[in-house]
């Protein structure tokens, strides 16, 4: 992989004023209710060579269902370069960004029969499985997509008749501590953390402690994901309060302690992570380590 890692860097000095500019929309066209939401620089991630199970990872089902109905409106997936996935209480939905014309994609679907609305921003289409894309008049080359709900209440968003994400004081201050040049980063709510430390922790530390008990105060968290022959991710977890802060600092510390040693004592330097950092400042804690690419 080592040829491939200097066309990464590339791709990502890049790409990433493109994306702080992506994301910048999405923050403020997203209602203030999204619970999560995910930046994935496609056009990046296809340049490593185990994309295809990358893909799976970090363009997910919902994206993957959104990218077969975007076939009705002529834009493939290899035509798409960035997407901000997120997820609220009207379900999953995104902005992608790619090299298509958006006058093209309207005719395309309204040739392939789907259903079309119009909304303050610009034309909507709908497929019969009800998956709907907005193309915005003002923003060549970028898709919104969700059901039709769901982009009436960015719509509003965009008419300034509800409240961006941007307003959530937490959320920018978490994507403020996250890497702006790795191709992946993203907010969820702390009940997710299990998915990215969780089988980390040994068996020695949580036979001890309560894991479940432990991450509930954590309310939410940011992430990046950097990739070459490994994936290196950043963590920044706000918590409850000052003091959740320091427990789950030092019991992020220990799993790292005992992981390491519990590899030592096998005779083995195959860790689930390494180079694991943990810190902490009041309400929020940071980490970073390195994982193996799965």
């Amino acid at each position: 992989m080592k040829p491939v890692v200097p066309i990464v860097a590339l791709f990502c000095s890049l790409a990433s004023a493109a994306h702080a500019e992506l994301l910048s929309e999405a923050l403020l066209a997203f209602p203030a209710q999204t619970t999560a939401f995910e930046y994935d620089a496609l056009s990046t991630l296809r340049a490593l060579p185990n994309y295809k199970d990358l893909r799976k990872q970090y363009s997910g089902e919902g994206l993957q269902r959104a990218q077969r109905d975007l076939l009705l409106l002529g834009v493939s997936e290899d035509q798409l370069t960035e997407v901000v996935t997120a997820a609220g209480p009207n379900g999953f939905f995104g902005l992608l960004s790619g090299s298509f014309q958006s006058a093209a994609a309207a005719k395309e679907a309204a040739q392939n029969g789907m259903a079309q609305t119009t909304l303050d921003a610009g034309p909507a289409f709908c497929s019969k499985d009800g998956n709907c894309f907005l193309l915005p008049s003002s923003e060549e080359g970028h898709i919104l997509f969700g059901t039709l709900g769901q982009l009436k209440a960015i719509s509003d968003v965009r008419q300034s008749r509800a409240q961006s994400l941007r307003g959530n004081a937490i959320v920018m201050d978490l994507v403020s501590r996250t890497d702006s040049r790795a191709p992946v980063l993203g907010i969820a709510p702390g009940s997710e953390i299990g998915l990215w430390v969780g089988d980390s922790i040994p068996q020695a530390l949580s036979s001890r402690i309560d894991m479940t008990k432990l991450f509930s105060t954590i309310e939410s968290f940011a992430y990046s994901v950097k990739l070459d022959s490994k994936a290196h991710v950043g963590l920044n977890l706000f918590c409850s309060s000052d003091q959740a802060g320091v427990v789950i600092k030092d019991a992020l510390s220990a799993a790292s302690g005992l992981q390491r040693a519990a590899a030592v004592a096998a005779g083995s330097s195959a860790l689930g992570f390494n180079n694991m950092v943990v810190s902490s400042n009041g309400r929020m804690v940071a980490v970073n380590l390195d994982a193996p690419i799965q």
